[in-house]
């Protein structure tokens, strides 16, 4: 899948593109004279998190019209299981002898590291194409670029903004009333039976990794159920059961340009989840699944049958023919 965000610094200043800045950040020479192209070590971006994650910007190159690169997500002290294919014989109990395989962790071997996620990403003018694998996320490169180009721009503070694909509605959907998010990571109000000691309500809501507690869950289910039919719900529960609510939002009467622009900033949040599916009620259409955020399936070509890698000069043609398609389209300006 091909992900699309629009670069748009927050200060609103004109002048260089995403393009630019990347380009200047990349010619930014040492005091060897040595530019950040031909000095891989330091393009090496820590996340200063507990698991000692880091991103590294591998290869990347100049097309002339676009910059073009993949990155990698590794972690220090990293563990791989292995088993290892030589069998022997064990006593697993009293009754049980039986021939295994050895199971064991390795750390990786001296020089190098396990990568944990890749992201190939493609910027041309303020347009930026990406794919992502395993735990790599959009909040990463996001990351990585701010960055980058932070030591050649006065305001590193940038949006990456998701846009909707108008053209399947065929036309303008209007203002957005509504967004609508469902599937696993929808909001869940769960509910305790009414013998559990203590008696304790939680919400979880899981988005771009980060948990966040809900505490109010009570409330909001008496304000559509009503104190008595939520009592009652809540004593019929068994110990395994609990309640789920898919909501919507809805705002109504006149727009303002701070509801607009809020709705817009969730919806870009929203753009990265995985496994949910978000629904854009417009004034004039909807807009629902997976057509609701700016992307689109491509081919790829693998270096070798099996493998978990792509093909580093396939992807940079493949996303470069997904701008000219999206130009034709209609659905970004060149």
């Amino acid at each position: 899948m091909v992900h699309y965000r629009r670069f748009k610094l927050s200060d609103n200043t004109a002048g260089s593109t995403l393009e630019d800045l990347c380009r200047t950040a990349l010619d930014v020479t040492n005091s060897n004279g040595i530019k950040l192209w031909e000095r891989a070590q330091d393009r090496l971006c820590s996340l200063n998190d507990p698991e000692g994650r880091e991103i590294f910007l591998n290869r990347v190159a100049d097309l002339s019209s676009a910059v073009f690169g993949e990155m990698c997500l590794t972690q220090a002290q990293d563990l791989q299981a292995l088993l290892q294919m030589h069998a022997k014989t064990v006593q697993l109990s009293n009754l049980t002898l039986a021939e295994v395989f050895e199971l064991n962790e390795r750390t990786a071997p001296s020089g190098s590291k396990f990568i944990r996620g890749m992201l190939y990403w493609l910027a041309i003018g303020n347009h930026l194409f990406f794919i992502k694998t395993q735990s790599m996320t959009a909040n990463f490169l996001s990351t990585y670029i701010k960055w980058l180009i932070g030591s050649v721009t006065s305001s590193n503070d940038f949006l990456l903004q998701a846009e909707f694909d108008k053209s399947q509605v065929g036309g303008d959907i209007g203002d957005i009333r509504s967004l609508r998010v469902s599937g696993k990571n929808s909001p869940q109000f769960a509910v305790v039976p009414s013998d559990a000691l203590p008696r304790t309500t939680s919400v979880t809501k899981t988005v771009a990794d980060k948990v966040v507690q809900f505490s109010q869950a009570i409330p909001i289910i008496q304000a559509i159920l009503g104190k008595a039919g939520t009592q009652s719900l809540i004593e019929s529960l068994g110990p395994e059961e609990y309640l789920a609510v898919d909501a919507a939002v809805k705002i109504r009467g006149k727009r303002t340009t701070n509801s607009r622009e809020t709705i817009s900033k969730l919806a870009d949040d929203l753009a990265d989840l995985t496994d949910g599916e978000v629904k854009v009620e417009g004034q004039d259409g909807t807009i629902s699944g997976g057509d609701a955020i700016l992307r689109t399936r491509m081919p790829f070509d693998l270096p070798h049958e099996g493998s978990h890698l792509l093909d580093f000069n396939n992807v940079a043609d493949q996303l470069q023919e997904v701008y000219k398609r999206f130009v034709s389209d209609g659905k970004i300006d060149a």
